[in-house]
């Protein structure tokens, strides 16, 4: 009985793991850069076949010393810092997580590209292995096998995969060992080799060769369409989010006016009722009104506050961080007013159709399903391939020896279940892929018509609510004249206070959501177009810009 034991070490792994101990951050830091070279790169590449252009990128902190001094600020001062719609769109893009969540999910997209490119191009290899094999008996003697017990090789080589399907390689091999301690060996110390294999039918060509490089590069270019339209989503929701915190507001200055005119109101009632001008139950009213014109002003400062978390939320800052939209930006947009939609809904109609991002995307999936049934259908052929390889000895006792193989292999597909599932497959992915795309573009239409019917209703709102506003302005001074000359009801002055509060609170409403329904439709026909600061610009019909980041 006997047992055997094979030890194998590796110096030059042992040296590799000392230089790494020693070095890992300048490797470290090397493989960042080299990462991201090729990552931004892939981006820039994918954004100028998508977009046309290549537009800014970076995974980092773009505003960091921006977000460091609103952090380092003293919650205790009693003013906030105000941020203009720009500020906000700016902070909101460098320091929202998940703006920065959809940043890094590109980038390591791009990431991942890098690996599947790499199989098509020159990839080389290189290793070194010493080792020593020897048998234990039970008698404790030992025996080696080979030179003294020892082995040592080493190989370096080269592959290329070829657009024909061919995979060439070249790779030199050494016995280091022999080639130093026993040069005139009658074995060969040094091999050059030289191989290619070559499909003939199924794997043939550059459509089934190149289909994952192919396919993982378009998917690149619908991941920065994708990212291009969360860019236009997210501007747009932040700046609803802005607006939303600045309607909220002019609600609670409405209601704190509101409940001050209560108090006016009750004090004069009850003066009146005093005086046995009005009966008791009108003051009993206006007292009524006052109670709840209070709790309203309560829910509009608590609502307020909510809308003020809601906004810092977004923006990724503390929550109790103080720092509000400016005012001074619902004054421009009201002094603004209705900006007019320069286009009709036909046109907007094929506008959308034609120019969605999403919709190309979804058109181009089409052609790669297509694209991938015709490489399905090319599986059923059988496998033919033709290998050439050629060796070339050096060293040995004769001299160079060189020997040469040629060779072809048939595989005849008998058994092709599952390639018959995979194309019944393919069929019907390719059909649901085109009712998807139908069913895609008649959803962006919808889409389209109902913000156009969204911007009339909030245009027709608007325009009347002012007029209400100025009416019920005119009533509730007719009636306070005329409560004191009683010839009307507590009631009735209620009524009118009512209505005003209401016809303010609406007009606002109705701006702000003319102000971001407007946004949407141009973003739904893909006429909305932002800077790297979350600045925006609306393409009129004539496609000539106007920026509006600052209404």
């Amino acid at each position: 009985m006997k047992v055997s034991f094979s030890r194998t070490c590796k110096p030059s792994a042992l040296i590799m793991m000392v230089v790494l101990a020693s070095s890992c951050t300048k490797i470290g830091n090397y493989a960042e850069k080299r990462a991201d070279h090729a990552a931004y790169g892939n981006i820039g590449a994918a954004q100028r076949i998508a977009l046309g252009d290549a537009a800014p990128f970076t995974i980092d902190d773009e505003e960091a010393q921006r977000i460091r001094e609103l952090l380092e600020r003293d919650n205790t001062e009693a003013a906030a810092e105000l941020f203009s719609l720009a500020d906000t769109l700016a902070i909101a893009i460098a320091n929202s997580r998940s703006y920065q969540t959809r940043k890094e999910a590109l980038f390591i997209q791009a990431l991942n590209l890098t690996e599947v490119q790499k199989d098509f191009n020159l990839n080389y290899n290189a290793s070194a292995e010493a080792g020593t094999t020897f048998t234990t008996f039970k008698d404790g003697s030992t025996e080696t096998f080979g030179d003294n017990g020892l082995d040592a090789n080493a190989s370096l080589g080269v592959t290329k995969l070829l657009a024909t399907g061919a995979r060439v390689s070249l790779n030199f091999s050494q016995n280091m060992l022999n080639y130093y301690t026993n040069p005139d060996a009658s074995t060969a110390n040094n091999a050059l080799t030289f191989s290619i294999v070559q499909p003939l039918l199924n794997g043939f060509g550059p459509l089934v060769t190149k289909e994952p490089l192919r396919q993982a590069e378009r998917d690149m270019v619908y991941a920065v369409r994708d990212f291009k339209r969360f860019q236009q989503d997210f501007v747009i929701d932040v700046s609803a989010e802005y607006y939303a915190v600045l309607r909220t507001r002019d609600q609670l200055f409405n209601e704190r006016k509101n409940y001050e005119s209560t108090i006016s109101n009750r004090e004069q009632t009850e003066s009146y009722a005093k005086a046995g001008r009005i009966a008791d139950f009108e003051a009993a009213q206006a007292r009524q009104s006052e109670l709840n014109a209070a709790d309203r002003w309560t829910f509009s400062r608590a609502d307020y506050q909510l809308a003020l978390d809601n906004f810092r939320f977004t923006l990724g800052l503390p929550i109790d961080l103080n720092v509000e939209p400016a005012p001074e930006a619902l004054k421009n947009l009201e002094q603004r007013g209705l900006v007019a939609v320069d286009i009709t809904l036909a046109e907007a109609m094929e506008s959308a159709v034609s120019n969605r991002l999403d919709l190309i995307t979804q058109r181009q999936q089409v052609e790669d399903k297509e694209r991938k049934l015709e490489i399905q259908r090319r599986e059923f052929l059988p496998n033919l391939d033709v290998s050439y390889d050629v060796t070339k000895e050096f060293d040995s006792a004769a001299g160079a020896d060189v020997s040469q193989n040629l060779g072809v292999r048939l595989d005849l597909p008998f058994e092709w279940t599952e390639k018959r599932n995979d194309y019944r497959i393919a069929q019907i992915t390719y059909e649901r892929e085109q009712r998807n795309l139908e069913e895609d573009e008649s959803d962006v239409e919808r889409s389209v018509r109902d913000l156009w019917r969204k911007l009339e209703r909030n245009r027709s709102v608007y325009k009347n609510r002012l007029l209400s506003v100025k009416l019920a302005e005119r009533r509730v001074e007719n009636t306070t004249l005329l409560l004191k000359q009683g010839k009307a009801l507590t009631r009735d002055l209620l009524d009118a206070q009512d209505d005003l509060l209401s016809s303010r609170n609406e007009a606002t409403v109705s701006l702000v959501d003319y102000t971001i329904n407007r946004l949407r439709f141009w973003n739904a026909i893909e006429r909305f177009e932002i800077d790297p600061k979350g600045m925006w610009y609306e393409q009129a019909a004539g496609n000539s810009e106007e920026s509006v980041a600052t209404p």
